[in-house]
């Protein structure tokens, strides 16, 4: 039997908090104890992660018991509001974490596998630098989703991020391979400089989509007003198409019953950088 762990946050924080600490991996091998005394950072003072939170366990796991480094691997619940916890879930690449409330900046940054499941919203720098694994939000997020830091040349590089709302500014920015998929609107300069990867836009999107693009796919579902640098080829629907919406379909992320025929008019660009790019205009619903 696998082991879980819940953290209930005991009260909302009035400064942002550190918590990359709090990951599946980071807790696995520990007893109860010492999970209690994992270091948080909250302005310039260091903190205990039970200055935070009450710590459950499954009834499989022992007051002074290790945690089992099992097949299965563990299993993190939080609960409460998180939206002033930054880096949670960041870096993790084994196990699940499931926050139940919104969450702060970073969450899922560098992420190289595992599920990381936000119930509420999700900050900026969602899934940035992100390497594998599945990011799923059941509300929405914030700016520069599966983005580079600023400085960096490649942003996502593989895994997935699911979002059921909508996403701020440059999202899937410098993005390199993975899928970002939003299911409503997003803000400007959605793909900006992408290099590779799948970004599907459900909702409406701000403008500037897809400046600047080296390679890769976008897919807007609605109408959306491109660059001048964006030339028309064909009408078609494309063969991957349909393996994208049952994938989507199977991780809860659903779209219209007649999205299975839709066609797309497709365009290539960005012509300044070559045009090796291209975004597909649905136009069937």
């Amino acid at each position: 039997m696998s082991s879980r762990i819940t953290l209930r946050l005991k009260e909302k924080s009035s400064l942002p908090v550190e918590a990359e600490s709090i990951n599946p991996e980071n807790l696995c091998g520990k007893t109860l104890e010492e999970i209690r005394r994992l270091p948080l950072w909250s302005g310039n003072r260091s903190y205990r992660l039970e200055n935070f939170f009450e710590v459950e366990s499954s009834e499989s796991v022992r007051e002074a018991g290790a945690l089992q480094r099992e097949d299965k691997p563990l299993k993190v619940i939080l609960r409460g509001d998180l939206s002033r916890f930054k880096r949670l879930g960041q870096g993790m690449s084994a196990g699940e974490m499931e926050i139940q409330g919104s969450v702060g900046f970073h969450a899922g940054a560098e992420m190289r596998g595992g599920i990381l499941r936000i119930k509420g919203d999700a900050g900026d720098w969602l899934g940035a630098h992100m390497e594998g694994g599945q990011i799923l939000v059941e509300g929405s997020a914030g700016h520069f989703t599966g983005a580079a830091y600023r400085g960096k040349t490649q942003g996502m590089r593989g895994g997935s991020i699911l979002i059921r709302g909508n996403a701020g500014q440059m999202a899937g920015s410098r993005m390199r391979r993975g899928l970002l998929a939003i299911g409503g609107d997003c803000g400007d300069a959605p793909g900006f400089k992408m290099q590779a990867g799948t970004l599907l836009v459900a909702g409406n999107s701000g403008t500037l989509a897809g400046s600047n693009m080296l390679r890769g796919t976008i897919i807007f579902l609605r109408p959306v007003r491109l660059l001048p640098t964006f030339y028309y080829n064909c009408c078609y629907r494309p063969i991957f198409w349909g393996l994208l919406v049952q994938e989507l379909r199977n991780n809860g992320f659903d779209l219209s019953e007649s999205a299975n025929e839709a066609f797309f008019r497709r365009f290539s660009g960005d012509a300044n950088e070559g045009g090796k790019g291209e975004i597909l205009l649905c136009q069937s619903n």
